[in-house]
């Protein structure tokens, strides 16, 4: 009997002081987080839908975070995403303090190009998303193409933000695997740039996020100005019906395979990371605090109030995804460079 109550004792001896530790550990975060602040890395300029999720969900990041630091927004525009993810991967704080917003096509650039590339995309920690927003071909309706078909014969001039962002990476693929002639221009500064230069008529489409168009130029659906030539994603728009996906479009196998690995960037599309520096408590907390916002019923009213389309996804997706980039067939990237130019 004695010898029981020993075993007994440990056993609830080691029950406390697991408890304990994990409220230490939970203390620790809560205390190093207190009174600081933590920067949103906007992988694109001001006035963007990223921007705009970052914005909207900070009040609640905020509430559910340990210690409540305050979020703030800090666009960083430039090479199609890559700067940002850059600067998160070798110049950012790695303690948590610094997460970021990245392009949804971050971790396949790092794939493609030979230069400017000095991440390792599945390396981030993924935290989970607020949206899994489909990119589609739109252009205006006044150049009077309605099908990727039409626009094998006439060229059409798009938008783009960089060579590393999908805005240039799918509609040159897509010239490569249909045939069509999509010029695309680059230099714009953030998709709110190239929404500045369609109205100004200096491009006349893009492909990118369909869901940021309903609440970024309402005017353009509400004047039946745009037109969608295809949706690259997974599955289907349910606001698109009838709209054919790219991956359905090609028939070559290989080019089959790219049209799949390009439409399951979609989960990555409104998703936040951290940095590959920041510890595994950090790294927990931040993700149990991204998960309790977007199923926060008031944060997902002040979305619909505004437009914003809210489907959040996971950050094992997330990750799941980027490192099935990481793994991708050499075959299937080369086919990919050649097309991009990349050397």
């Amino acid at each position: 009997m004695k010898i029981r109550s020993v075993f007994a004792a440990l056993a609830v001896t080691g029950l406390i002081a697991a408890c304990f530790g994990t409220a230490v550990k939970a203390d620790a975060v809560a205390d190093f987080y207190k009174g600081k602040t933590v920067t949103i890395v906007v992988a694109a300029g001001p006035g963007g839908a990223h921007t705009k999720y970052s914005q909207l969900l900070a009040p609640y990041f905020k509430k559910y975070m340990p210690g409540n630091p305050d979020f703030i927004t800090q666009n960083m525009g430039g090479a199609g995403g890559t700067k940002a993810a850059n600067f998160l991967y070798n110049t950012a704080p790695q303690d948590g303090t610094a997460v970021g917003i990245l392009l949804s096509d971050t971790p396949m650039a790092s794939r493609l190009r030979a230069t400017g590339i000095k991440y390792d995309a599945a390396k981030f920690h993924f935290l989970g998303g607020a949206d899994q927003p489909r990119s589609a071909f739109v252009v205006f309706k006044s150049e009077g193409v309605k099908t990727m078909d039409e626009a094998k014969r006439k060229q059409i001039l798009l938008g783009s933000t960089g060579k590393g962002s999908q805005t240039f990476v799918v509609p040159t693929l897509t010239n490569a695997m249909l045939g069509t002639k999509f010029k695309v221009i680059t230099g714009y500064r953030g998709m709110g740039g190239i929404y500045l230069a369609m109205d100004r008529k200096e491009v006349k489409g893009f492909q990118s996020a369909w869901d940021a168009v309903k609440f970024l130029r309402k005017q353009w659906l509400e004047n039946d100005l745009v037109e969608v030539l295809a949706v690259n994603a997974l599955t289907p728009a349910p606001d698109l019906p009838g709209k054919p996906l790219l991956k359905d479009l090609v028939t070559d196998p290989v080019h089959k395979q790219i049209a799949i690995l390009l439409g399951g960037n979609t989960v990555l599309g409104r998703g936040w990371l951290a940095p590959p520096g920041v510890s595994a408590d950090r790294v927990a907390a931040l993700r149990s605090a991204f998960a309790k916002a977007f199923a926060d019923p008031q944060a997902q009213a002040d979305a619909k109030k505004r437009g914003m389309a809210w489907d959040p996804t996971n950050w094992q997706d997330m990750q799941a995804h980027a490192q099935r980039i990481a793994a991708a067939d050499a075959k299937i990237i080369g086919t990919m460079q050649k097309a991009l130019g990349v050397k």
